[in-house]
């Protein structure tokens, strides 16, 4: 009963899921392409190898597939992939990443029973891998009833995740009794998923598969090397709210360094324009990637993905977005990979262990408005000593915490051989 209700209502909100992919398709063309696929309907490559075990692996957004890599590449060599994403970012990453690969990409199909059901009687998995957060109970319940492991890898809980679900643990406690396994990040996100239903024994500590990301070669042309020589400091994966604040940051630090650059890599590239705009609103020139960029600009938007090496070697710090505003923060690891002085907000809930271990190490700096900011820029342009011993302390904890990904990928065999039947 309680799923048939939940069902229900995702079948009475289904027009409105529509109309959200509409209106966000004015913005990424490519949110209303190979729209039949939310409902479980696609076309899939001739894949043929005969008693080859099939795995539903489903990483969410741009930042789960880069993540996941290491994980689905090993996988390939043995097993079928159907990845599945939700977004368009994700889905164009993943196509670059595996397009040498024999992999089905496709969107997600919604929790809609029906179109679950669809899409799994189509690609027929032996095991369902969710990457770090989705739990999706039509998924989860049509896969237990039939006799498919749920695993959930890389498993994360945050506090605010965890408070809503608890909300709903009559209903939610249920769907996470049937998960097979959960590979948890730490101990915090372990305790949390056994109380919000998980059984203890399929509870496994694993650490996170994001130490062991090796960044891929940085895409880049002649016009934007000419801007990354200049001295340059760096706003990554930046959401709506934040811009505001790094360009009055912005502001402030040319008053010290007149001649120093800004890049912003807005976690949404269709933003570029409403950044440009506000930037012209301060009287700062800049210029968009894809309109040309222009050398003599103080503030340089990049619009395309797969940039973020090149500006990382380049850049003098970086601010990593979605954590001035309550989005719960993006990736520190790959920028302390390229010995890039780090600066957060306070939100980092979505990277709440790695974010803990990288303040407790000194290896980042931590602020809550554009004055701090403004005076953290100027403060590593300035002391290049604490600048570096920052990056050497963050190269450190790369180093002791990688190795989640092999623990993972033996959990993963474990099951598609039988060993946990």
């Amino acid at each position: 009963m309680k799923l048939f209700l939940y069902n229900l209502i995702l079948f009475a909100l289904t027009p409105f899921f529509a109309l959200r992919i509409l209106y966000k398709s004015f913005y990424d063309k490519d949110y209303r392409l190979n729209f039949l696929q939310r409902f479980g309907i696609l076309s899939l490559k001739n894949i043929n190898v005969p008693d080859t075990r099939i795995i539903w692996f489903h990483a969410v957004s741009l930042g789960e597939v880069i993540a996941s890599q290491k994980m689905i590449k090993s996988l390939t060599k043995n097993y079928i992939i159907n990845l599945t994403v939700s977004t368009p970012t994700g889905l164009r990453q993943a196509k670059e990443l595996y397009r040498n690969y024999d992999i089905n990409i496709s969107y997600a199909p919604w929790d809609f029973y029906y179109c679950i059901n669809a899409f799994m009687n189509n690609i027929r998995p032996d095991l369902i891998i969710v990457f770090e957060t989705e739990i999706w109970p039509s998924m989860i319940y049509i896969a237990s009833k039939n006799n498919i492991p749920v695993l959930l890898s890389n498993g994360r809980m945050s506090m605010k995740s965890y408070s809503s679900y608890k909300k709903f643990n009559f209903f939610s406690k249920e769907i996470f009794n049937r998960l097979n396994k959960v590979l948890a990040q730490s101990i915090p996100h372990a305790e949390r998923f056994k109380d919000l239903g998980v059984k203890s024994s399929a509870i496994q500590v694993t650490g996170t598969v994001k130490f062991d990301l090796i960044p891929a070669a940085a895409k880049s042309n002649s016009d934007l090397d000419s801007f990354v020589k200049t001295k340059n400091i760096l706003a990554v994966s930046t959401h709506h709210g934040e811009d505001e604040i790094i360009l009055r940051a912005f502001s402030e630090v040319l008053t010290h360094f007149p001649n120093i650059k800004l890049i912003i890599v807005p976690r949404h590239p269709e933003r570029a324009a409403a950044i440009f705009k506000l930037a012209d609103k301060k009287d700062i020139s800049a210029c968009i990637e894809s309109e040309g960029i222009d050398t003599k600009s103080s503030i340089l938007i990049i619009n395309s993905i797969g940039k973020t090496s090149v500006l990382y070697e380049s850049a003098e710090a970086v601010f990593v977005g979605g954590s001035l505003v309550e989005r719960g923060g993006h990736n520190i690891i790959e920028p302390a990979f390229f010995a890039c002085p780090i600066i957060i907000g306070p939100h980092m809930f979505n990277f709440e262990s790695i974010a803990e271990e990288f303040r407790n190490n000194a290896s980042c700096k931590v602020v809550h408005d554009s004055k701090s900011l403004a005076n953290e820029f100027i403060n590593l342009l300035a002391n290049k000593d604490e600048a570096l011993m920052m990056t050497e302390a963050a190269s450190k904890i790369l180093v002791r915490n990688s190795g989640a990904s092999d623990r993972q990928l033996s959990v993963i065999m474990d099951f598609l051989e039988g060993a946990n039947e």
